[in-house]
């Protein structure tokens, strides 16, 4: 589930053992005129992992651990706990230090998932998330991407089967946190609470949380929708009518309404992918509970920063309207949770009259 990562280390000592660190061959940038070092950095890569030694001291470690564990080839198969703690330990090892002394201030959590609809279409159905369009970017030919940056993070949905060539179609929903403020209730700020099940469970609920922000429309034919209907759903497949509403609670109206059609005369397509994210993270967190054995050199004095959240049920969050009480027009029967919570009819005026007459 864990894919980019940024760390840093202040320890000039662990800089100077570094330097030293015969897994690494570090260069730097050469001023031609007087042979200097140009910015002061010295810089080495290795297997997806790029580590720069400042002249202030400060140590930075960026790059995939997911692409690490298949020394650095590519990050599409499924990384498990059990690949991440081993990863994690190789990391770890491979730098001479400890998980605990290396703080977190990047990370990039997601799950890859397979499903019959090409990548393609379901991107194409994401009209925006929390309101707001996506950033269009193309992988030179290979698929694209939709992105939306926000303050402290940035949501990515791409189709992973164009991007590596491969036969199965593979999506890929991905946040990427810029800010580790994003995850200050998850208590992760350090490499060694990646290690903490608990914890990473507490990323996967986020990550969910995250999927409901976007706002999914299918291609349907209109010709069975009623008029109020068929206006619901041309509105909505509108991109830019979403922006144009500025009001939350008329957000809030019209993002019900236009579900609503589109759960009931589509495929269901937005539910299928949550149920798929939400099965994933639990699919790849699956363990024993078991925790590095603190004799494993790799591990010595580990410790997380917290103490972590519980272990989360995530069928929580397949939950759709279906699970919540029902309601519907009190003369025709019509569902009506689309309309406001008070609302005992549905649109159709027929049915208001005779109530209002009994």
């Amino acid at each position: 589930m864990i894919d980019f990562v940024k760390l840093r280390n202040n320890d000039n000592g662990f800089a100077k053992r570094l330097r030293q660190n015969a897994n690494f061959n570090f260069f730097s940038k050469i001023n031609p005129d007087t042979g200097e070092q140009a910015d002061g950095k010295q810089t080495a890569e290795l297997k997806n992992l790029k580590v720069v030694l400042y002249a202030s001291g400060m140590v930075e470690v960026t790059g995939s651990l997911h692409k690490f564990a298949n020394d650095g080839a590519h990050n599409y198969d499924a990384f498990t706990y059990g690949r991440l703690v081993e990863t994690i330990g190789k990391v770890a090892a491979l730098l001479d230090t400890t998980p605990d002394r290396l703080s977190l201030h990047n990370v990039e959590f997601g799950v890859n998932v397979l499903h019959d609809t090409c990548p393609a279409k379901f991107l194409d159905a994401i009209l925006n998330y929390r309101y707001k369009l996506p950033d269009v970017r193309t992988f030179g030919g290979a698929g694209y991407l939709k992105q939306w940056e926000q303050q402290n993070y940035i949501v990515k949905v791409y189709n992973k089967k164009q991007q590596y060539r491969l036969v199965a179609h593979v999506l890929r929903f991905e946040v990427k946190t810029m800010a580790m403020v994003h995850l200050a209730e998850v208590e992760v700020r350090t490499l060694a609470d990646l290690l903490d099940v608990s914890k990473l469970g507490g990323l996967g609920i986020l990550l969910c949380e995250t999927y409901k922000g976007l706002i999914i429309g299918e291609k349907l034919n209109t010709a069975q929708m009623s008029r109020p209907e068929r206006r619901v759903y041309e509105q909505g497949m509108n991109p830019n009518f979403w922006q144009d509403l500025t009001d939350r609670n008329q957000r809030k109206y019209y993002r019900q309404r236009f579900e609503q059609v589109v759960k009931k005369y589509g495929s269901g397509l937005q539910e299928a992918i949550g149920r798929l994210i939400a099965e994933k993270v639990e699919e790849l967190l699956k363990t024993s509970y078991i925790l590095p054995d603190p004799e494993n050199l790799n591990f010595i004095h580990f410790t997380t920063s917290g103490k972590g959240v519980k272990r989360p049920n995530y069928s929580t969050f397949l939950q759709t309207s279906e699970s919540a009480p029902k309601r519907h027009c009190k003369t025709c029967g019509k569902p009506i949770e689309y309309r406001r919570r008070d609302a005992v009819f549905c649109e159709q005026k027929q049915c208001e009259q005779p109530a209002q007459q009994l």
